[in-house]
């Protein structure tokens, strides 16, 4: 294996959970060693079979400077993510600190090694909408998701009509696809309610259909067709097979996955339901 080194990458992000470093960017610190099994340059010399190191250098910029983080953890973990699975790397290690975050101490941080198998994960697809604040409290659902797991892929953003209760605004609609360790049960309990809770999610016992200012359900869980919780809650979701509003978002982020019970694909599903009352907004919260 070829081991492809990048060493001491200064840069700046908001990191940390105190008051004192969330006002302003810090120094972080970051050492990359990739690994590349192919080695064909070695024996080409050839540049276009050398690693892109410089593509990948201007990926982990990007990712580190546009985003915040509360842990050292997190950013090599989703550094590492990048490596392995936007650029296809075999291994990669990433070591990550940052400058004098202790007192007597040059810097604190974490090493951690990555290998395509450890993101052999569930990947979720997941149903977001709001009509009290919407564009406000899906930002803040997506960027609460980007703390407690991966988030890989973001789909468009529909207005649509409200169902059940028609005395209240339209709904923005829209699926994220994330990656989880958690099952389904501790991913609603400990991921999804916690979200809606923080956003000031109230249900009306008496009108289900009530204005809400966030609902997120778990639509798709990997391929699986499965029932969980004390509800109980159903995957697939029964709604995307039913409501467009569901089903347009999942299938512009998996068009050729193929429902589980269906048998059809996203696409087919979402090509079948009614979508007049819904409109692509051009609203970006990647």
């Amino acid at each position: 294996m070829d081991i492809i080194e990048i060493n001491s990458l200064r840069l700046r992000t908001y990191i940390g959970f105190s008051p004192h470093e969330l006002d302003a960017p810090q120094d972080v610190v970051i050492d990359l060693r990739i690994g590349n099994e192919r080695g064909l340059a070695g024996e080409t010399d050839k540049p276009e079979d050398a690693f892109n190191y410089r593509t990948v250098t201007k990926a982990v910029i990007a990712l580190v400077t546009n985003s915040r983080f509360r842990l050292v953890e997190k950013l090599a973990e989703e550094i590492a993510r990048a490596v392995v699975l936007d650029f296809a790397a075999d291994f990669v290690a990433v070591r990550v600190h940052k400058p004098g975050a202790l007192r007597h101490s040059d810097s604190v941080g974490i090493t951690i090694e990555r290998r395509p198998q450890d993101y052999a994960r569930n990947a979720a697809y997941l149903c977001l909408g709001s009509n009290i604040e919407p564009e406000e409290n899906l930002a803040s659902a997506i960027r609460l998701l980007r703390q407690h797991t991966a988030l890989l892929a973001i789909s468009p953003v529909y207005r649509t009509a409200p169902l059940g209760f028609a005395d209240q605004p339209p709904f923005l609609n829209m699926a994220v696809k994330i990656h989880t360790l958690r099952n389904p049960q501790s991913f609603k309990a400990e991921v999804i309610d916690s979200i809606e809770t923080a956003l000031g999610r109230l249900r009306d016992p008496d009108n289900r259909n009530a204005p809400r200012t966030i609902d997120i359900d778990i639509a798709l869980w990997n391929d699986e067709a499965l029932v969980y919780g004390s509800k109980p809650w159903h995957i697939p979701d029964p709604d995307t097979l039913r409501f467009a509003h569901v089903a347009v978002p999942l299938a512009d982020l998996a068009p050729d996955y193929l429902h589980p019970t269906a048998g059809r694909s996203l696409n087919a599903v979402a090509a079948g339901l009614e979508r007049t009352a819904m409109q692509r907004l051009a609203i970006d919260f990647a």
